[in-house]
């Protein structure tokens, strides 16, 4: 944590409202104002969405607007987010100081005394109600083209030991009162993520309903209130309605009720439905789900969407040959074929995209007030890397709920096994997402088991119905076997590697040896940044679960002395097979950092060699299969080998 320097009062320059930013801050004071402040003067800063959006388009503005020119230099400065956090210059360094468990509100007035606020904030923050980060320093190429998002979940994990592995490891054995204080937490009612972008979809759909409440608040007597519509997406299992439900709840002033139009035999049975839907109590908004909206009606794809359209904007149906109207209403259309908003959407430049027009597809787009991607248990994409923190979340709740035999509820722990823990947040799918993690542990045996491990797991053909059991097997397997060595690998191999540049820079003249000093990959372990120690790990963790496979040459195991068929020395096609495997594996790492093919820039993050094994140039081949020839030795080390199957 890093304490708030408080300097004097005097030491500051309080924001003015209504005086221009060189006006109001022309001497050497520190400058000291709000958000909102910014906000008044028309820049486009966003407010309660996240944290680190509001962050981003802050530092974008500062580097590119030269209205804000007279705050650009300077090396100190404090802007108020409201009385929830503040962001800090220090000496050059941004720093983030937030609530994690609320958002920047708008409570402040115009004329707040802000040295209080901040002084406050600053007690808050050595109560441990208030936490911080460092904001990563980026060059505004990067700021601008949104490379390298800010993203606080990250910079925790990130600087953990065993960066996010580790991180759900923790949520699922001890819980997550830990994460929680340290990262922005979005809660409603049964609903928890750490998630930037659901935190920032569902902050956005709350707005939009909280905003639709006080439309309907304000309404005079006799006026009718368009309804508000909101289309919902994801993957079957993720629980596309539940988020909606749990921010519905929080009001208290909704009425949910379903419609599921692959159950409407016709337009008339969905009307009927839908004037039953919207009869609700006085005083309450009716909400109600139009589930598999996107359904075929009649061997038409998308047929219903054309119905929908009255009810969406002009607020009338007809049933029984008499128009309804609609006083006030939330529409949340939960889709079943399209997995993500952008798929329903077809581009106008694709094939389909003359039949979604002949479905009315662009009219019921152009209704919606907001969307909702729900984000899958899997990887939504390859630059997707908190996937693993949210399985570690639904994992430990559905455990807690659901198997009490392995969980104490006095010191909060889950007994799992640390091989099949890691399996499960590792596998490369649940085919059915959440749906496919809750129903995993309903086919194990641990009614009266004190603690889960794999010998609890129902047979490979029944596991197959719901996650990747080849992967999952490999996973587990490898775990096993060497789980428990993978730190000492990778201290291993790093100081392999140091001791092989230092032996290489010896051999140089000495006044063009670079001093290792300078070359931060080549510290100490103990020393050594996270994010170097996880590339050992990550390089021994996909070679070895590839090692285990039944159709691999070669195996890995601990040694087995004297043994005829143990491998000392890698060349030839095996040597050649292991280096594409480790070349996919840092490219499957470099994606997951947000990187592209491309001419290299590293502020872009593009690299000329995220190509296939076979088409890098001979010299960067030669450098991976060097390191490769290593893997042998390392493994001897600490008590490990390669061998030749003979199966």
């Amino acid at each position: 944590m890093i304490f708030i320097i408080i300097k004097e009062k005097k030491q500051y320059c309080e924001y003015t409202p209504g005086k221009r930013l060189k006006e109001a801050f022309s001497d050497e004071r520190i400058p000291l104002m709000t958000m909102d402040h910014l906000r008044a003067l028309d820049f486009p800063i966003s407010r309660n969405i996240s944290y680190e959006r509001t962050v981003d388009e802050f530092l974008v503005q500062l580097a590119t607007n030269d209205t804000l020119r007279p705050l650009r230099n300077r090396s100190e400065m404090v802007v108020l987010l409201n009385e929830e956090g503040a962001l800090i210059l220090n000496q050059g360094q941004w720093t983030l100081y937030f609530t994690p468990d609320k958002r920047e509100c708008a409570t402040l007035s115009a004329d707040a005394n802000l040295y209080a606020v901040l002084k406050g904030l600053h007690a808050r923050l050595k109560k441990g109600e208030v936490t911080s980060v460092i904001v990563p320093e980026r060059s505004l190429k990067a700021l601008v083209a949104g490379t390298s998002p800010f993203c606080i979940l990250d910079e925790y994990c990130k600087k953990e030991p065993g960066r996010y592995l580790r991180v759900a490891e923790k949520i699922v054995v001890e819980g997550t009162d830990t994460l929680f204080k340290n990262v922005p937490v979005c809660s409603y009612n049964k609903l928890s993520t750490v998630d930037k972008s659901e935190i920032e979809n569902y902050n956005t759909i709350q707005a939009l309903m909280d905003e639709y409440i006080l439309r309907c608040n304000n309404a005079e007597p006799g006026e009718q209130i368009q309804p508000l519509s909101i289309a919902v997406f994801g993957y079957p299992g993720s629980g596309k309605s539940f988020g909606v439900r749990q921010i519905a709840a929080t009001s208290g002033i909704f009425e949910v009720s379903s419609i599921n139009l692959s159950q409407c035999g016709d337009p008339q049975d969905f009307f009927e439905a839908l004037d039953e839907a919207i009869n609700c109590a006085k005083g309450r908004i009716p909400l109600v789900f139009f589930d598999e909206f996107d359904c075929e009606l009649d061997g038409i794809s998308r047929g219903w969407l054309r119905y929908f359209l009255a009810p969406m904007q002009d607020g009338e149906y007809t049933t029984k040959g008499k128009t309804r109207l609609i006083d006030r209403a939330v529409f949340v259309f939960a889709g079943g074929t399209a997995h993500t908003f952008k798929e329903f959407n077809a581009r106008s430049d694709t094939e389909e995209y003359a039949a979604f027009v002949k479905a009315k597809g662009p009219d019921f787009v152009s209704r919606l007030k907001g969307i909702l991607n729900v984000r899958s248990l899997n990887r939504t994409d390859v630059s997707d890397r908190s996937y693993i923190i949210r399985r570690a979340m639904v994992l430990r709740t559905q455990i807690v709920r659901n198997v009490p035999s392995i969980y104490d509820p006095e010191t909060g722990i889950v007994n799992i096994s640390h091989s099949l823990l890691s399996a499960l947040l590792r596998v490369s799918e649940y085919r059915h997402d959440a749906r496919s993690l809750a129903f995993v542990l309903a086919m194990c045996r641990l009614s009266s088991e004190k603690r889960f491990t794999p010998s609890n797991l129902p047979m490979d053909t029944q596991l197959d119905i719901h996650l990747d059991v080849e992967d999952f097997r490999r996973k587990l397997i490898f775990e096993q076997i060497m789980g428990e060595m993978v730190e000492t690998y990778a201290r291993t191999a790093h100081e392999n590697y140091q001791k092989r540049w230092l032996e290489m820079q010896s051999l140089q003249p000495e006044s063009t040896a670079p001093e290792v000093s300078v070359r931060e990959e080549l510290a100490d372990w103990d020393s050594l940044k996270e994010c170097y120690k996880e590339s050992y790990r990550s390089r021994i963790r996909y070679m070895g679960e590839y090692l285990v496979s039944f159709d691999t040459r070669i195996g890995i195991r601990p040694i087995v002395p004297n043994s005829a068929d143990a491998v000392t020395e890698l060349y030839g096609p095996d040597l050649e097979e292991l280096s594409r495997v480790e070349h996919e594996r840092w490219m499957n790492d470099k994606y997951m950092d947000g990187w592209q093919a491309g001419d290299t820039d590293p502020e872009l993050k593009h690299s000329t060699e995220l190509v296939p094994y076979q088409d890098l140039p001979e010299e960067t081949r030669d450098f991976i299969r060097r390191e490769i020839r290593q893997m042998p030795l390392l493994l001897r080390e600490i008590g490990y080998e390669l061998y030749h199957k003979s199966y």
